[in-house]
């Protein structure tokens, strides 16, 4: 059974990470607002009788949620100043390698640019 204590815990917790995600990346948010929308739905079950509980709910949303985190951080820090993937990784402690895969998307989606480079690294910076 569900505590009612945990769960408006972790709806406020959700809500805060969406107010930053909002903040940095508003396409980003609606989204994820349109899932978290959709959660009653998903909980009271399709005309199969197939649905989420909570946990599986968790287990879908807030991967989601936590990787929009991230990239609004990134986005964040970018629209300070321009930064390279092993710099941003340091500064947020992500792993690189994520850091890149968030880079591709955000590239993807119009939201950074390669301003010039640093080394071999490209540096990026918010558009």
């Amino acid at each position: 059974m569900n505590n009612p204590v945990d769960d408006n815990d972790l709806n406020g917790r959700r809500q805060r990470m969406l107010a930053l995600v909002k903040a940095e990346d508003p396409d980003g948010a609606e989204k994820l607002e349109k899932l978290l929308g959709r959660k009653g739905e998903l909980m009271t079950g399709n005309t199969y009788g197939e649905c989420f509980t909570e946990r599986q709910f968790s287990l879908v949303f807030d991967p989601l949620l936590e990787r929009a985190v991230e990239r609004s951080r990134i986005l964040e820090n970018l629209r300070r100043r321009t930064a390279s993937v092993p710099a941003l990784a340091a500064d947020l402690g992500i792993e690189a390698q994520v850091v890149f895969e968030h880079m591709k998307e955000l590239a993807r989606r119009d939201l950074v640019e390669i301003a010039g480079y640093e080394s071999r690294d490209a540096l990026y910076r918010r558009k």
